[in-house]
């Protein structure tokens, strides 16, 4: 009987060698895990030292945002401590209302006031979150010299010293209000207004700019240039006294628009002189605004109200040095042209004689009034009188192309040929440039 073969357990010597390779992969195991854990561990302390970095960082950062925050908040401070509306005003074309400009000291010290309160008015119309210590500042430019004639010239005052008086008062009545003879130069006001505007439109301190000009289309190229700038369009806004003129009436609506009707005329100022000796230029057939409120003040000379046009053929004797009145093809009056020299030009500019008693014989002021600021005692040449012909012509006519006084001394077409009324020096009206000067005789 045969039996079969019994399995025969490992040895010791196999146990022990599978134990100890058994031991060795364990080994292996545990020394595998170290490394790991140390790899982890090293990376663990960079990202932990990056953090810590980071965290530092940041609290500098938020250190630096809180500073910057409180040193904005001084700085706004400052500002609105120091914050301004700023009312640059032409004074030759904005003119303040006949009634106060008649009452003299009194009358400057009440147009300071009124304006004062209609800017405030405005301001707090237009921006609610203005601070309330918000200064207002007024500045008119205007040559005072000339609106002193015409507002004699016009019967409004009887003597020019009661506009100097009105612009005492004025000055008088608040600090920060000025109304400053800018000279008697063409654009003396013009580029003092335009220079202020400038200065101004950039100033952070400067809220808002209230400016009163809108007679005068010399002013277009310099509000044309921010009409794309939204931040300065906001910032200005324009005082309308008397009508804008035709091209500030096309950007107008580009701005806001204000009207003080307690401080400025509606109208401009129109030099109509009283036909007192028959040799000033008279009202037009139908008298306009300007002069039908001029005329309803009381003047000093005997002169009525209205008066019908005066034909060349009732005037006066013609002056020999102006000549007869010259007209091109379309029946408008054209100023002949002049030959002098440029250096009696220059002089005469400088003499201050008086243009109407050295050309025509007659003097306005002295027959009126009795008395002349300008020189009459001087005796020019003849060819002194031509230059100061030329010179008397840079003042505009206000009855220009449709002139029929033979004796009037001023200009009826800019002087200047290159000039198309756009920004013009002599602020002759754009209705005076471009003109057909061939005479037709």
């Amino acid at each position: 009987m045969t039996h079969a073969t019994e399995p025969q357990s490992p040895s010791l010597e196999d146990r022990w060698r599978l134990c100890k390779t058994q031991d060795d992969q364990k080994a292996s195991l545990i020394a595998d895990l170290f490394n790991h854990i140390g790899e982890i561990t090293g990376k663990l302390s960079e990202v932990e030292l990056e953090l810590k970095e980071k965290k530092i960082i940041v609290k500098s950062m938020w250190d630096t945002i809180n500073d910057s925050k409180e040193r904005v908040a001084q700085l706004q401070t400052e500002k609105d401590k120091h914050c301004f509306a700023l009312v640059l005003v032409d004074g030759d074309c904005m003119p303040f209302l006949d009634d106060l400009v008649q009452q003299g000291l009194e009358g400057g010290k009440k147009a300071s006031s009124f304006l004062e309160q209609a800017v405030a008015s405005e301001l707090k119309s237009v921006d609610q979150s203005l601070p309330h210590h918000l200064r207002v500042v007024v500045r008119v430019f205007a040559n005072l010299k000339g609106l002193a004639m015409t507002y004699t010239e016009m019967g409004t005052i009887c003597d020019p010293d009661i506009l100097y008086e009105f612009v005492r008062g004025f000055n008088m009545t608040n600090a920060m209000c000025d109304f400053v003879d800018a000279g008697n130069g063409k654009e003396c006001a013009d580029e003092k207004l335009k220079a202020n505007f400038k200065f101004s439109v950039d100033d952070v301190h400067c809220r808002h700019i209230l400016f009163g000009a809108s007679a005068d289309s010399g002013y277009v190229r310099l509000l044309g240039s921010y009409l794309e700038t939204e931040e300065v369009r906001k910032k200005v806004i324009l005082i309308e006294g008397p009508p804008f003129a035709q091209e500030l009436a096309e950007i107008r609506h580009r701005f806001r628009v204000a009207s003080f009707n307690k401080v400025f005329r509606r109208q401009k100022l129109v030099n109509f002189k009283r036909k007192v000796s028959g040799y000033y230029v008279t009202p037009p057939p139908t008298p306009s605004s300007d002069y039908a409120s001029a005329a309803a003040k009381p003047a000093s000379s005997s002169a009525p109200a209205h008066m019908p046009r005066r034909s060349s053929a009732s005037a006066n004797a013609v002056s020999p040095i102006l000549g007869e009145i010259v007209r091109n093809k379309a029946g408008k009056r054209v100023d002949p042209p002049l030959s002098y020299a440029l250096q009696d030009f220059n002089m005469m500019k400088h003499r201050k004689l008086c243009n109407s008693f050295h050309l025509t014989g007659r003097c306005y002021y002295k027959e009126t009034w009795g008395r002349c600021s300008h020189d009459h005692d001087q005796s020019p040449t003849h060819k002194e009188l031509q230059a100061l012909v030329a010179v008397a012509r840079q003042s505009y006519c206000h009855y220009g192309l449709d002139c029929n006084d033979p004796n009037c001394v001023f200009g009826h077409q800019c002087p200047r040929e290159d000039c198309n009324g756009a920004s013009c020096r002599y602020k002759f009206p754009l209705e005076l440039h471009n003109i057909d000067k061939k005479i037709v005789r």
